[in-house]
C-alpha cells in the first residue's frame, strides 16, 4: 500500500488553452451566508472541512483542488480543513518573492487536528495559465508553525479540466504555485567555448581563447514581447517607435562575474519572425544592446544567415534584434527602451465601489486591466454596488504671450504621454480614508491598508467597512486617496495617485443610526363566541345526597399522606439550548457533520442527516441546526451537563471562541443572539 502512495511518475502533457478559463469561471468569490452584503463574503465557498475517518479517501477542495488520504492517517474525531485566501485577505499569506518570480495560483491553507500526519497525503493544487515555453513552475510552501517559505517538490499533472501540480506531503501549511522565466547556465573557461542554447536553437555564444582570465558561468534567458505591446508602443509613442517595424524577444546573456572581454565574443541571435535576409543585405536590421549608459546599437560587422544575425561584442547584456524602416536603424536605440519598460505592463484601472445598506456601509477598492472595466462595473452594480468615479486632475492653463515684444522661440514639442496608466504584477497603493467617514475597527484596515495588484490572478481588491466619523445625522462627504508605494519618479507618482469623492445624503445617515425596532409580541387569541347553537331546555338539578365522611386517627392519616418517593422538581433547560440559541450557533458553525462526530452521534444518524440535507437542498447552517436539535432531544441533563458536552465538542473541532461564548451566556442565564458573535463573524 505504501509503495502505491510513494511511487509517482512525472507526466508532461500539452496544455489546454481553455483550462484557465474553466478555473476562472469556478473562482466565484461572491458567496455568502447570513450577511448584509451577500456579494462580498468569501469564506462560505472557500473553506471546506472533512472528517475522513480511519479509512480516508478522495475529497474535493475549493476551486477544483483535490486531496487523497490513505487509511490510518486520521481517527474518527479528527478533521482536515482547506481554505483559500480570499482576495481581500490575501495580504496575510502572500510570500515575499524575487522580482522575477510571480504567483500563478490562489493561496491554499491546509490545517488539521493531527500534526504531523502519520502518512503522506496527495494534494492537487490548480493554477492559472502560464506560458510554459518561456517559464517554469515552482511551488512555495510555509509549514505549520514556521515563518519561512521554502520550495516544495511537486509533479506537474494536467487533465482535461484544468492543469494542476501534485504534492506528496506529510506536513500541512500554506501553499502557492509560482513561475519564473526559464534560464539555462553553462560554464566558460579561459580556453574558450562554443555554446548552442537549448531554449532557442538560433541562439549561440562563442568565446575565443584567452578572452577571460578566470573560469565563470554564463546564463541565457528569453523574455517574449507580446504583439499587443509592440502595437501599443508604436501607437502611443510615434516619435520614438515610429521607425520600428518588428522586433524579436529580449535575450539576456549575462555572466556571473562582470568583465570586459579581452577578445570580442561572437553572439548569434534569431531574426524577427517572418524576416529573412539573403546575400548579407540587412541594412534595416539592428542589434540593440543594453549598457550602463542605456541602449545602443551594436556597431560591428553583422553576419547574416537566412534566419540569424551574428555580431561581435566586448560585454554581454540584454539583446534585441529589430527591423526598422530603410536607413533608420540608429533610431532603434530610442524605440527598444519603450518596449523594455512595457513588456510586463498593461493599461489598468483602479475603481471604488460602495454598498450602502441601512446598518452597514462597505467600500471595495479594486484594480484590474482596463479591458475588464465594463465587466467588473456591471458585475458590481448588479449586486447593489455604486460606482465612484475618479477625480480628474485640473489641467494647467496654456500660457499666452500678450506683450508687444517678440515672443520667445517655440519649445521643441515633447512626446505625448498615452492616456491612462499602466500596472504591473505587484503594483501597490496605500489607501487613505478621510472626510466625514472613517474605516470601522472591525476591518483589517489598521493591520494592512495596501491594495496590491496580482496580474496572473482573476481578482485583486480590498474591502473595508466604513462608518460615520461622528453621530451627527446630516449629509456626509467621504474621500478615498490612493498613493503608490515604491514609486520615486514624480511624474509616475502623479499618474498613479488617485482621489475618489462620494456623498451620502441625510436619509442614508438617518437610516444608519435608526435603532432596531423590537419584535412585536403576538397578541393573545380571543375566544370566538357563536350564538347560533340550538338551545337545550334547562333541567332542574337535584342536590346530591350527603356524603359520609370517615374519620382517621392522626397516626393513620400521617401514614396515608406520606409520599412513597420524594417529589422531583422538573429541571428547566438552559437558555443557551433554546431553538433560537441553537439557530444562532448553527450560523457560525456551518461544519455540522464534523460537530455531529464530536457530539458522539451514531454514524447511521450522521449519514441519514447528510442524505436528508442533500435531498432537500438544505444549507450548511440548516444541517447544523438539525443536528443540534437531534442531539438535544437525546439529552437527559439539559443544563450544566449538556452545556459542558456542547462546549467540549466545539473546542475539539477547533472553535474555542464559540465555546467560550456559549459558556459565558449560560453563566449569565441568557439566550444567544446574533450579536453575541459579531466579533467572530
Amino acid at each position: 500500500m505504501a509503495s502505491r502512495w510513494n511511487s509517482r511518475k512525472k507526466r508532461n502533457r500539452s496544455r489546454s488553452p481553455t483550462c484557465d478559463v474553466i478555473m476562472r469561471k469556478e473562482n466565484t468569490w461572491n458567496v455568502s451566508v447570513a450577511t448584509e452584503h451577500p456579494d462580498m463574503t468569501e469564506e462560505a465557498n472557500l473553506k471546506t472541512t472533512y472528517g475522513p475517518g480511519k479509512k480516508g479517501g478522495n475529497f474535493a477542495l475549493p476551486l477544483g483542488a483535490k486531496i487523497s488520504i490513505p487509511d490510518g492517517v486520521f481517527s474518527k474525531k479528527d478533521s482536515i480543513t482547506c481554505q483559500v485566501a480570499p482576495p481581500s485577505g490575501r495580504w496575510r499569506h502572500v510570500p515575499v518573492l524575487p522580482p522575477s518570480e510571480h504567483m500563478a495560483s490562489e493561496i491554499f491553507i491546509l490545517s488539521s487536528s493531527v500534526h504531523p500526519l502519520k502518512k503522506a497525503v496527495i494534494v492537487q493544487l490548480p493554477y492559472y495559465y502560464v506560458d510554459l515555453e518561456h517559464n517554469e513552475l515552482n511551488v512555495k510552501g510555509r509549514w505549520k508553525d514556521e515563518a519561512e517559505w521554502v520550495d516544495v517538490g511537486f509533479l506537474k499533472k494536467e487533465d482535461s479540466s484544468m492543469p494542476s501540480v501534485e504534492l506528496e506531503i506529510a506536513r500541512l501549511g500554506v501553499f502557492v504555485v509560482t513561475f519564473t522565466p526559464k534560464r539555462e547556465m553553462f560554464p566558460v573557461s579561459p580556453q574558450g567555448c562554443l555554446y548552442n542554447a537549448r531554449l532557442n536553437r538560433h541562439i549561440s555564444v562563442r568565446f575565443p581563447k584567452k578572452s577571460i582570465d578566470t573560469s565563470m558561468h554564463c546564463s541565457i534567458q528569453i523574455t517574449p514581447i507580446p504583439s499587443d505591446k509592440l502595437a501599443f508602443s508604436k501607437k502611443n509613442f510615434p516619435v520614438d517607435c515610429g521607425e520600428l517595424l518588428t522586433a524579436t524577444e529580449f535575450v539576456d546573456i549575462t555572466t556571473t562575474l562582470p568583465c570586459n572581454f579581452r577578445r570580442p565574443v561572437t553572439v548569434k541571435l534569431p531574426l524577427p519572425a517572418g524576416v529573412e535576409v539573403e546575400n548579407d543585405n540587412g541594412t534595416d536590421i539592428a542589434v540593440v544592446v543594453k549598457t550602463d549608459n542605456g541602449w545602443s546599437v551594436v556597431d560591428s560587422n553583422y553576419k547574416f544567415s537566412r534566419t540569424t544575425v551574428s555580431c561581435d561584442v566586448k560585454t554581454l547584456s540584454r539583446f534585441c534584434v529589430c527591423q526598422s524602416k530603410p536607413d533608420r536603424k540608429q533610431k532603434m536605440k530610442d524605440a527598444i527602451p519603450i518596449l523594455d519598460g512595457r513588456s510586463n505592463k498593461e493599461k489598468g484601472e483602479v475603481t471604488v465601489f460602495l454598498s450602502l445598506k441601512d446598518k452597514s456601509w462597505m467600500g471595495v477598492i479594486e484594480c484590474f486591466p482596463e479591458f475588464k472595466t465594463e465587466v467588473r462595473a456591471s458585475a458590481r452594480s448588479s449586486v447593489g454596488f455604486r460606482h465612484i468615479a475618479k477625480q480628474e486632475l485640473p489641467k494647467e492653463p496654456e500660457q499666452r504671450f500678450t506683450s508687444r515684444r517678440r515672443p520667445p522661440p517655440p519649445q521643441q514639442p515633447q512626446a505625448k504621454e498615452p492616456e491612462g496608466f499602466e500596472i504591473y504584477d505587484g503594483c501597490k497603493w496605500e489607501v487613505e480614508v478621510t472626510g466625514d467617514v472613517r474605516v470601522s475597527g472591525e476591518s483589517d484596515y489598521f493591520d494592512n491598508n495596501q491594495l496590491q495588484f496580482f496580474r496572473n490572478l482573476p481578482e485583486s481588491y480590498r474591502r473595508f467597512v466604513i462608518e460615520p466619523r461622528t453621530n451627527e445625522e446630516r449629509a456626509l462627504q467621504g474621500v478615498i486617496n490612493l498613493v503608490p508605494v515604491g514609486i520615486e519618479e514624480q511624474k509616475a507618482r502623479e499618474r498613479l495617485s488617485f482621489t475618489f469623492k462620494f456623498e451620502l445624503d441625510e436619509e442614508k445617515v438617518k437610516a444608519y443610526f435608526k435603532p432596531d425596532e423590537p419584535e412585536p409580541e403576538p397578541e393573545p387569541e380571543k375566544p370566538t363566541v357563536t350564538f347560533d347553537l340550538p338551545l337545550e331546555p334547562i333541567k332542574e338539578e337535584r342536590p346530591p345526597p350527603p356524603v359520609k365522611v370517615r374519620t382517621f386517627s392522626a397516626s393513620a392519616l400521617e401514614r396515608l399522606t406520606r409520599p412513597i418517593r420524594p417529589n422531583k422538581i422538573p429541571e428547566k433547560e438552559s437558555r443557551v439550548l433554546t431553538g433560537r440559541s441553537l439557530m444562532n450557533i448553527a450560523r457560525v458553525v456551518p461544519e455540522g457533520l464534523t460537530l455531529a462526530v464530536h457530539l458522539d452521534l451514531p454514524d447511521s444518524t450522521i449519514t441519514g442527516l447528510g442524505f436528508d440535507a442533500i435531498s432537500n437542498g438544505l444549507g450548511m447552517a440548516d444541517v447544523t441546526y438539525k443536528i443540534l436539535l437531534y442531539w438535544k432531544r437525546r439529552l437527559k441533563d439539559k443544563r450544566n451537563g449538556a452545556v459542558a458536552e456542547l462546549t467540549e465538542a466545539l473546542r475539539d473541532m477547533g472553535r474555542p471562541e464559540v465555546a467560550d461564548t456559549v459558556q459565558e451566556m449560560h453563566d449569565k442565564n441568557k439566550e444567544i443572539g446574533p450579536d453575541c458573535f459579531h466579533l467572530i463573524m
